[in-house]
């Protein structure tokens, strides 16, 4: 099993190179589990990040390419954007920051667990979300929760949504408020501005959907006039499309502002623009954007950092300490497949037709007991004529918790070592173990009736 995270971030790359790339996310992750080497794939979007956690067994290089591929698959010319490859303990770090909140823009935010649990939900939608990428992702987000309830990060209210809208001081419960746009970020911003006592928020979505997405959002209803009418008989403007082309253009706004007293507030919070960024320029209109948001972040806590990194450093080491021990489930597959192979042979020898005795029953039990225990007690001789007592005796307590005495004998002679290079011939090979004598017993594999299956050995 193997993590790979291959994303564009504004911190590194910046939100033009993530707008340029946001355009080919939808499908991206079903045209990533088309190619044979990826088992899963999940695509977070946000507006400061494209992030896609893959999990493939190929070499980074080969996991960029595919995903590189599958952007440049839509897109009209292929993207020159560089794109940030981190594997396995790195990437599992940076899942689990970014879903408490400490790769945020604003550092605590609590919007991005929400995105990172939509991805997930979004990814079993499509099948692309393999077990790995489940069980990862589903424990960053319980991780995340610790976050928010055993620290300080995000009882203040952070995110990019509540920076923007402080950046327009005024008594909200008598702003005309206007929303553009009605996919899921698009709830965030209703919730933040009914913290703030909004009460006069319309709804504005040229696709039809805002009927529904106002049934579903108690303090907010439908703009019934036409766009530019509704801007401007609006306080404030929110746009939350990010549709990757401007849905208010310099001259809708210059038209909807030239009676009015007081300026527009608009905020853009789409990161393939929704309003022209020439309208900043208009005299009626005060535009707030991405960028604009992201000079104005207030620094967090560094103790409640620390302790949220405390708890993310947990949460990584739990989810660690269970992957490791998947890595024997082959083993412990093959021990039951050999186990329920030797029951199966011990009922088919049972009569057939008539109650089966207790004096059968015995036999039965005793020879099952007999040839479970064969294979170990050769290995065991085979051990100690090689030197390999000990080696033997401590994967003997693993395996039974069976924590038995040595009997030295010629304890002044010492065996000498099977030396490295014929180290491999040192294991008892499989083909002989049949013909082999148990050390107690005296008896072979064959003479217990046995059909073995030693292959599954």
């Amino acid at each position: 099993m193997s993590l790979h995270l291959i994303s564009v971030h504004h911190a590194e790359h910046g939100l033009a190179a993530v707008e340029a790339v946001t355009p080919a996310v939808q499908g991206l992750g079903k045209r990533l589990v088309a190619d044979a080497a990826v088992r899963g794939a999940v695509v977070l979007a946000t507006c400061n990040r494209v992030e896609v956690y893959v999990d493939a067994d190929a070499p980074a290089e080969r996991v960029a390419g595919c995903v590189r591929d599958a952007i440049d698959a839509v897109s009209a010319s292929p993207h020159e954007v560089p794109l940030s490859v981190l594997g396995d303990a790195d990437a599992l770090h940076h899942l689990f920051d970014v879903g408490a909140g400490l790769d945020s823009m604003v550092v605590g935010e609590r919007e991005i667990a929400g995105q990172l649990r939509r991805a997930l939900k979004a990814a079993h939608h499509d099948g692309t979300a393999s077990g790995l990428l489940t069980e990862t992702i589903e424990q960053a987000l319980r991780t995340s929760r610790k976050v928010a309830h055993l620290t300080q990060l995000a009882t203040t209210g952070r995110s990019v949504v509540a920076v923007g809208l402080d950046m327009f001081p005024r008594d909200w419960s008598a702003a005309r408020v206007l929303l553009i746009g009605t996919g899921a970020y698009a709830g965030a911003v209703v919730a933040a501005l009914c913290e703030r006592g909004a009460a006069d928020i319309s709804v504005f979505s040229s696709s039809g959907r805002a009927a529904s997405f106002v049934a579903s959002h108690p303090g907010t209803r439908v703009a019934e006039l036409s766009l530019a009418d509704a801007v401007a008989h609006a306080d404030v403007v929110l746009t939350c499309r990010g549709l990757g082309r401007p849905v208010l253009s310099a001259d809708l706004l210059a038209e909807a502002t030239a009676d009015r007293d007081e300026p527009l507030a608009v905020l853009d919070l789409a990161i393939s623009r929704d309003v022209d960024p020439e309208a900043a320029h208009l005299p009626g209109v005060v535009l707030v954007d991405l960028p604009l948001i992201q000079r104005h972040i207030p620094d967090a806590s560094r103790r409640e950092v620390g302790r949220a990194r405390s708890l993310v450093d947990e949460g990584v080491r739990d989810l660690v300490t269970r992957l490791k021990g998947r890595e024997m489930d082959p083993a412990v597959v093959a021990l039951r497949d050999t186990v329920n192979a030797m029951v199966a042979d011990e009922i088919d020898r049972l009569p057939q037709g008539r109650p089966v005795t207790g004096e059968e029953a015995a036999h039965a039990l005793r020879r099952l007991a007999a040839r479970l225990v064969h294979v170990p007690s050769v290995r065991a001789r085979k051990a100690a004529q090689e030197g390999r007592s000990g080696e033997y005796l401590t994967a003997l307590s693993e395996l039974w918790g069976i924590e038995p005495q040595l009997r030295p004998v010629l304890s002044n002679f010492e065996v000498e070592p099977t030396s490295v290079e014929h180290e491999v011939d040192a294991v008892v090979p499989p083909d002989t173990l049949e013909c082999d004598t148990c050390p107690i017993t005296g008896l072979r594999l064959s003479d217990l009736g046995a059909r073995p299956r030693l292959e599954a050995m």
